[in-house]
């Protein structure tokens, strides 16, 4: 029973010692908090670094995945680079890259935006021109000169394209409301 006293004595008095009072006094309360707070403020320093470091982590591999997709493609590349054969057979090699690589990254999310036909949306389309097109409706996509993408939700690039223009008068019937207009002001 001595031994199981002293065992409790001395863990009495490392907590006082811990605590910075003399054994046997009654713990400062004081302390106590501020001891719990330095702890509480070391635990979270930990935590931010920890955080920090996490994210670091994720940063760093996020693109894991998607490099992970995109080898195959390199792959086909290159076999398509070491082909001794005729140009058709390369460009076989390069539209079956060319695959792999448009479904590694649908896979991911992205998606080609379909514009040929399609009303104009500044949202989806860049305009790069107008064109006469006799049969389709004014503000129609007609001509695709580049291909944009989203990326779920998000425009990665617009659809770069050409926009049938409104029935255009033709030469004389400008000039004559040109010059009607001027007779009425006059």
């Amino acid at each position: 029973m001595k031994k199981k006293h002293e065992g409790a004595a001395g863990a009495e008095e490392a907590a006082a010692e811990a605590a910075g009072t003399a054994p046997g006094t009654p713990p400062d309360p004081a302390a106590e908090w501020r001891d719990k707070y330095l702890r509480a403020l070391a635990e979270l320093d930990n935590y931010r670094k920890r955080q920090e470091r996490d994210r670091e982590i994720a940063r760093t591999y996020a693109t894991e995945a998607l490099l992970r997709d995109v080898l195959p493609v390199v792959d086909d590349l290159e076999t398509a680079l070491s082909i001794q054969g005729s140009l058709e057979s390369i460009r076989e090699g390069v539209a079956l890259a060319l695959r792999h690589l448009v479904n590694a990254l649908e896979a991911k999310g992205m998606k080609a935006i379909e514009a040929l036909g399609q009303p104009f949306d500044p949202r989806f389309h860049e305009a790069m021109g107008f064109l006469p097109a006799a049969g389709k409706a004014a503000n129609t996509v007609v001509a695709e000169l580049k291909k944009g993408y989203v990326f779920h939700d998000r425009v990665l690039r617009p659809a770069r394209v050409q926009i049938a223009m409104g029935p255009v008068p033709p030469a004389g019937d400008a000039d004559q409301a040109n010059g009607a207009g001027e007779a009425e002001e006059g």
